[in-house]
């Protein structure tokens, strides 16, 4: 009689073949993004956080063993099942070790299909076999596919030839001889390798609210009239006005049939960090002092007198949720109590450096567990997967009873590099397309080849997907209400801090970086207010300082006098508000040349490594911009004012200051420059204009140009 055979061996082959992988993954990683200055970069980080760079692959490997582990056991259980324990000692390890890679392989192709982003470096990038195996997997298999594949390979394997049973005999004995032989302890460990693996939903089987596809409405009883609103914000990076249709956002859509639609609203500075301060403060930037995506401690260390802090201490709960984007909410203090959102410093950046390399660990740890174990995961840009963020969501939604909540929720998928998993990224992408932005478009520092028509085609269509995907995690989000039975006591907003230029009009593609055209500050604004009934569209102008003086104003919350806004509450309600114009102003360079930005109209100064340092000065390693580049900064943006019809453009050059006029409502694509053949129109926003810029105390007018204010001894 033949010896049984234990679990130590498949664990320790699991272990072994995971530490390997991802050592091997780990040493051929490249930093294509960083282009010609990787090696440089690579050679500071060494020299200067050996010690972090240690720790970060101690836990990687540390990982890559618990992982491995975990495999290792659940490949015992269908080696037992197949009866392979009881062969010689060589086939038992031989048939272990083929299990163990087979498992694996099936997890990555599982996580393949579903966050191909994720894998086309290792893949799709590198063409021949590769290629084709990502493109298999993710355009005829899908998820679905892959496991219904493999699903059938280990009923093949357990039932198959060369096991003690055949495909005649009864599958169903095997299966439960499987499960009752295992002793629970490889049962558990292959059910736990699932549940890591993020096939698995179990949180959402266990809250209703969460369980997809719920809307039935929790009974909730008459509203108290006294009881103040509930506020819940939710935002999309980089989401287009234009996109809230039917065809990229159908929940978005039926919300604005029965709110407050903004068709016209504008943010002024078109890039995260200033946004939202904006957004929240009601003020501009050169009032509350953020000016760029790099602020220094000293203009994110101050007193916001934000919204968030003003509704807390007149007792709201105060939360704000996001992935990789709304890490900006960790370096300043707006007044939320519960940050649930990426941290983001120089040592986080080398974390996330060495977990996206680590492809062979990637298809259990892009997971809710994973990112319980790696919190720094939901930084990464490419992974940026809206339905996680809606069940982190749906979680804040269940824990707020009792005391009104304000409740900001940032997605990220719509922001560059356009990366929304399966089935979003193909939905309105071309199944033929074979080019170097099939699964995302990547954003590096410079150096890449202009895209062609297909490229741009594709581009547009991996956006509009994530757009899609926002939309239907928020459709979930808003279903929540209605299950939780908090829908007739929530004012929900949604909008976005900047929109996205997507090569319109030769404008290129993405934000801050110029003010042509009105993709990148043009944004969609909702307001639903459960006590009015009835949805209306407004064309008036409105910006997002606008924002926070409504909310004070719906909350019953007494607002600061200073603000730069104003109110929104009477044109909801179907009343007038005197016009108003919009500014904006536009943001770092963070490359020397722009494409869709001549360099006869800017002024020029270095790339943004050249431009920013490390700040370890208040604990943590904040990657800031040099306090000596801050005027020549200042000095060189771009800057607008515009109302219902015209948009004037001041653009400081090397030759002094431009002004470039254009009429949207004939020229929307803002094409051709009419401030030579209306010079009133010229003269008439150049005076608001001026007058906006120069509310920067820091700033002065000389020779027609904005330029630092000189100090006085």
């Amino acid at each position: 009689m033949r010896r049984r055979r234990g679990p130590l061996a498949p664990a320790v082959l699991g272990a072994g073949y995971l530490l390997a992988l991802a050592w091997r993954a780990g040493h051929q990683a490249e930093d294509a993004d960083l282009g010609d200055k990787a090696e440089a970069v690579s050679h500071f980080i060494e020299a200067k956080f050996a010690s972090d760079i240690a720790h970060i692959s101690t836990a990687i490997a540390a990982c890559a063993l618990g992982i491995g582990l975990l495999l290792g056991l659940a490949a015992y259980g269908l080696v037992r099942a197949r009866g392979a324990h009881r062969a010689s000692l060589p086939r038992y390890l031989a048939e272990s070790a083929f299990v163990v890679v087979a498992l694996h392989t099936l997890a990555t192709l599982h996580a393949m299909a579903r966050a191909p982003q994720l894998y086309a470096t290792r893949f799709y990038a590198r063409g021949g076999a590769s290629r084709t195996v990502q493109v298999l997997v993710t355009d005829v298999l899908g998820p679905g596919g892959v496991l219904a594949l493999g699903a059938l390979a280990v009923l093949l394997y357990v039932a198959g030839p060369g096991g003690r049973t055949w495909l005649f005999r009864p599958v169903l004995a095997r299966v439960a001889r499987f499960w009752g032989g295992a002793r629970g302890l490889v049962s558990g460990a292959a059910a736990a390798s699932l549940v890591t693996l993020g096939s698995w939903r179990a949180d959402d089987a266990a809250s209703p609210a969460r369980a997809a596809g719920v809307v039935a409405r929790a009974p909730a009883a008459s509203r108290d009239p006294q009881r103040p609103l509930n506020v819940l914000i939710l935002a999309a990076d980089s989401l287009r006005a234009d996109r809230i249709t039917p065809r990229t956002s159908p929940n978005l859509e039926a919300l604005a049939a029965r709110s407050t639609r903004f068709d016209r609203a504008y943010v002024s500075v078109p890039r995260t960090f200033s946004s939202w301060v904006n957004i929240l403060t009601g003020r501009h930037a050169h009032h509350h002092g953020v000016r760029s995506m790099f602020p220094r401690w000293e203009d994110r260390a101050k007193d916001f007198d934000a919204l968030p802090h003003r509704l807390g201490r007149a007792g709201y709960a105060t939360e704000v949720v996001g992935d990789y984007a709304a890490d900006i909410f960790g370096r300043v203090d707006l007044g939320f109590a519960r940050v649930d959102t990426p941290s983001f410093d120089f040592r986080q950046m080398l974390r996330q450096r060495g977990l996206e390399r680590e492809t062979p660990l990637l298809p259990f740890l892009h997971s809710h567990a994973g990112r319980a174990l790696f919190p720094v995961l939901k930084e990464l840009s490419h992974a940026a997967d809206a339905e996680l963020l809606a069940d982190d969501t749906i979680a804040a939604l269940e824990r707020r009873r009792g005391a009104p909540f304000f409740l900001t929720v940032f997605f990220s998928t719509a922001h560059f590099p356009y990366a929304a998993p399966a089935p979003y990224y193909r939905a309105f992408t071309d199944p033929g397309y074979r080019g170097r932005y099939k699964y995302h478009k990547p954003v590096g520092l410079g150096g890449e080849l202009p895209p062609d028509e297909a490229d741009i085609a594709q581009i547009r269509a991996l956006y509009d997907g994530a757009v899609l995907s926002i939309d239907a995690a928020m459709g979930r989000v808003l279903r929540a209400l209605e299950v939780l039975g908090l829908a007739d006591d929530t004012l929900v907003l949604v909008t976005a801090d900047h929109g996205e230029t997507l090569y319109d009009s030769d404008h290129g593609q993405g934000h801050g970086d110029h003010l042509f055209g009105d993709e990148g500050t043009h944004v969609p604004l909702l307001v639903h207010d459960p006590r009015q009934r009835i949805g209306r569209r407004v064309a008036d102008i409105v910006r997002d300082v606008d924002i926070a003086p409504t909310v004070y104003e719906l909350a019953g919350v007494p607002a600061p006098r200073d603000l730069d806004g104003r109110s929104l509450v009477p044109l909801t309600q179907g009343k007038p508000l005197e016009p108003a114009y919009a500014y904006a102003e536009t943001e770092l360079w963070f490359t020397e040349s722009i494409q869709a930005l001549p360099s006869r109209q800017r002024l020029p100064y270095p790339g943004i490594m050249q431009m920013t340092e490390l700040d370890s000065t208040h604990g943590q390693i904040e990657v800031v911009l040099q306090k000596a580049m801050v005027p020549t900064t200042l000095v060189a943006r771009h800057r607008m004012v515009r109302d219902a019809r015209w948009k004037l453009l001041y653009v400081p050059t090397r030759m002094g200051a431009e002004y470039m006029l254009f009429d949207t409502l004939t020229d929307p694509g803002e094409r051709q420059d009419l401030a030579r053949a209306h010079p009133a129109e010229v003269e008439r926003l150049r005076a608001p204009l001026w007058r906006w810029m120069l509310e920067d105390r820091g700033m002065m007018e000389q020779d027609g140009l904005l330029v630092p204010r000189e100090e006085t001894p």
